[in-house]
């Protein structure tokens, strides 16, 4: 690959690390995520990582340990190998999205419970019912919209 697709991927690397960090991954989580999904070969150990994301091997091992007990990431070991060998599992990614969606959705019981506490006192429910209103209309129109998801690819 050419220096400057390399230069081009590191700061699309930096920019995938900065969105997920928002999300609540650490920066140095996203960074290994986006550095997996694009590398080649497809795995790394730690010891390359933190090379080539110049990065702490104590910051790369945990993060590695939260990655893959998230399941984004995989660990292989392989006999003759000491040093174990980390990829992306793309597939678990459905998962993570699933986990989200559910947990929007799963917000409307919260303020339906919280709507039925102030029953009586419609001035103190009105902004309640502002985020019911949207989250019910998110539990109804997100579950169909995922179950047309496009299959992966092969």
């Amino acid at each position: 690959m050419s220096v400057g697709r390399e230069t081009r991927l590191s700061a699309w690397i930096e920019r995938f690390a900065a969105h997920f960090a928002e999300e609540g991954i650490p920066l140095i989580g996203g960074r290994i995520l986006g550095y997996l999904l694009v590398c080649d070969p497809s795995e790394r150990t730690a010891a390359e990582l933190s090379q080539e994301l110049e990065a702490s091997s104590g910051s790369i091992s945990t993060n590695l340990k939260f990655l893959v007990n998230s399941g984004l990431v995989t660990k292989r070991t392989r006999r003759g190998r000491q040093a174990a060998q980390y990829r992306i599992d793309e597939r678990r990614w459905v998962d993570m999205v699933q986990r989200r969606l559910d947990s929007m959705v799963s917000v409307r019981e919260l303020t339906n419970s919280g709507m039925r506490l102030l029953s009586g006192d419609p001035q103190r429910a009105h902004r309640l019912r502002t985020v019911d209103e949207l989250y019910g209309w998110l539990a109804e129109e997100l579950p169909p919209m995922w179950e047309r998801r496009p299959a992966p690819p092969k």
